[in-house]
């Protein structure tokens, strides 16, 4: 029994606590069913929406305090008190709301009962305490703001002035209706993130990580600096399943790190490289991140419209990192790695086609107009078929088992904030307080659209902080994104601004948590891994400006100006990465003016396709080439 509960359900950890025996058992028959239930609806199943936000909200509660406690010293084996405390606060009312939702619709909107008020308490609490306990303070002290705000209304200065509202009536938008907790935000999580999450844990059970791994070696790994260049293509093809920077930096960075350390990497470059790629990762189609559901529900656009619009600009950005990638390796002498080391493309291709067919499936059915979740589902299907090409890769009820518990461990940490964010976006509903914030913001800006989405930007840096990219997207998406419409700016663009400068305080010091985890692994300073990552990914800082002011990027315009865009851009890039790194392909370093030259070179070919200003770079790029000419030539 020992054994069959050891390769079944084997220890369970979060950073401060590790379920092992019948906790894990525990753990695992709640996970397995979480994922299984929004399996069925996702494949079959018709369910209410109450039912399926609610058992959401839940499960991932539920998941929450069984493995991550309190505080750091409480139980570090198994859930205290506490814990058990508000595991059954969450069931009770999260399961009250699902029962007494259509009660309260017909019967009592506008004037709850005295139950109604107290499970909504109750669930409030406890959404604040998930969110806690595995993204610290952060996001529950902005609920409890954008709640205080709405009782103290009367007393915020100028325009943030309203009535107020009782606490009867927060509790009850907050709490009882679909527009707060229970909210969009929920409804998209459940019913899209959390299939493709399962989705990810199926592909990488059946070896499509490692496949994706040994691909990206075989193409990059004996290129100067390879183990870099590994790191950023491997986090390319990973993220695009996984969606998470966290996520894919644990799962490519525990391999990548320690390869670049050992060709010559310095240990915050290393980090620095896999913080940037696996970031890059949220933006990479055909799943991108997980605010990408969140932007397509909120701007009424198929999810695969988006995708499509943001193949140009993730490609770009992977191009100037491994650019810069390329450079800081011929800068330092890294060469790449042995021979014997690197696999045979060949035979990665003959293994492990199969890998990119459930990629394909899922391409498919979005084109086909099938919803994710349901394109999700045939892609797990299969995944687990495909699976058995391989007898060391075949699933079996086993591996079907631990990779449900796994999708739902990944949501665990993921979905963590989703009921806050709802309390937060109900708050903002509720007072008008997205409409007010934008104006003010516009205002502040003078009416500059620049100056509009230099705000943007730094705001969503600072409310990152703590936070991810999904957190820091849907608040700046409720009370920032209308800024940039006000301006003009299509909706759509208006919000990948904002979902990009959210991705961007994932890399942004003081707290950049996608570089603090691998700064973890590369056992680096964190400080100096995040303003690594900031310098190989100086483009995700410009990218927000590209979808404003020279939209063909995403392949809006005819086919000739989204060709000549993209040259512009490739151009720009690399103009870009030779400035900042201070030498050329060549290896030859550049004087100061030389790179003020190149900087030149690339605000010319970043900036709105107008002839006169590309031409002028073109000129300012012969201008460099006839300077280091001699010096090139001697070189060679």
């Amino acid at each position: 029994m020992t054994g069959f509960i050891a390769t079944w359900f084997p220890p369970v950890s979060s950073a401060k606590r590790t379920l092992s025996g019948s906790y894990a058992v525990l753990y695992g028959l709640i996970a397995a069913t979480f994922s299984f239930w929004y399996l069925y609806t996702s494949g079959f199943g018709i369910v209410s929406s109450e039912t399926n936000r609610g058992f959401y909200l839940m499960f991932t509660s539920v998941l929450v305090f069984l493995n991550f406690p309190a505080f750091k010293k409480n139980e570090t084996t198994k859930p205290s008190l506490m814990d058990w405390l508000f595991i059954f606060l969450a069931i009770a009312s999260i399961g009250y709301w699902m029962n007494q939702y259509m009660s309260y619709a017909f019967n009592r909107v506008s004037d709850p009962n005295q139950w109604d008020l107290i499970m909504g308490a109750c669930a409030i609490a406890v959404v604040l305490e998930t969110s806690r306990r595995v993204l610290g303070w952060a996001i529950p002290i902005i609920c409890i703001v954008f709640l205080m705000q709405l009782y103290f209304g009367p007393y915020l200065p100028g325009k943030l002035s309203h009535d107020g509202m009782s606490i009867e009536r927060i509790i009850e938008f907050t709490f009882s209706t679909q527009e707060a907790m229970f909210g969009v935000i929920t409804a998209t999580f459940a019913t899209f993130v959390f299939p493709f999450m399962i989705f990810g844990a199926f592909l990488e059970r059946s070896g499509a990580g490692q496949f994706f791994m040994d691909f990206a070696t075989a193409l990059t790994g004996r290129w100067r600096g390879g183990p870099a260049k590994i790191a950023v293509l491997s986090s390319a093809l990973f993220g695009s399943i996984s969606g998470s920077s966290v996520a894919n930096v644990v799962a490519s960075g525990t391999f990548t790190i320690p390869m670049m350390k050992r060709i010559g990497f310095k240990p915050h470059h290393a980090a620095g490289i896999e913080a940037i790629a696996s970031t890059g990762g949220q933006i990479m189609p055909p799943v991108m991140g997980a605010g990408v559901f969140i932007l397509a529900t909120l701007t009424q656009t198929e999810y695969l419209v988006i995708a499509a619009m943001n193949i140009i600009p993730a490609v770009l950005f992977f191009f100037f990192v491994l650019l810069m990638v390329d450079l800081e390796a011929l800068r330092t002498g890294l060469k790449g790695l042995p021979a014997a080391e690197i696999p045979n493309l060949g035979k990665v291709l003959r293994d492990g086609w199969h890998h990119i067919i459930p990629l394909l499936v899922v391409i498919t059915l979005l084109m086909m107009g099938y919803s994710p979740d349901f394109g999700a589902f045939w892609g797990i299907v299969c995944t687990t078929v495909l699976s058995w090409r391989h007898k060391k890769t075949a699933m079996g009820v086993k591996d079907i088992f631990r990779g449900m518990v796994m999708g739902a461990s990944s949501n665990a940490a993921a979905g963590a904030a989703i009921g806050s964010l709802g309390v937060i976006i109900g708050g903002i509903i509720l007072s008008g307080l997205g409409l007010k914030f934008s104006a003010i913001l516009v205002e502040f800006a003078g009416g500059s659209l620049f100056i509009t989405v230099m705000l943007v930007t730094l705001i969503s840096v600072i409310i990152g902080m703590g936070s991810s990219t999904t957190g820091s997207y849907i608040i700046l998406a409720v009370v920032a994104a209308p800024a940039l419409i006000q301006l003009g700016v299509p909706e759509v663009h208006a919000h990948l601004v904002v979902f990009y400068a959210a991705c961007l305080s994932n890399i942004t010091p003081p707290v950049c948590v996608s570089a603090f985890a691998a700064a973890a692994i590369a056992k680096a300073d964190p400080m100096k891994s995040g303003f690594a990552a900031l310098k190989f990914g100086t483009t995700l800082a410009l990218i927000p400006f590209s979808f404003v002011y020279v939209p063909e990027l995403l392949s809006q315009g005819t086919a000739i100006e989204v060709i000549a865009a993209t040259i512009c851009y490739i151009a720009g890039y690399a103009a870009l990465a030779i400035a900042i790194q201070g030498l050329d392909f060549f290896g030859l370093k550049l004087s100061s003016l030389q790179r003020i030259l190149f900087f030149l070179v690339a605000a010319c070919f970043m900036l709105p396709l107008i002839i006169w200003i590309k031409f002028l770079g073109v000129v300012l790029l012969a201008a460099i080439w006839a300077l280091n000419f001699k010096k090139t030539i001697q070189r060679q």
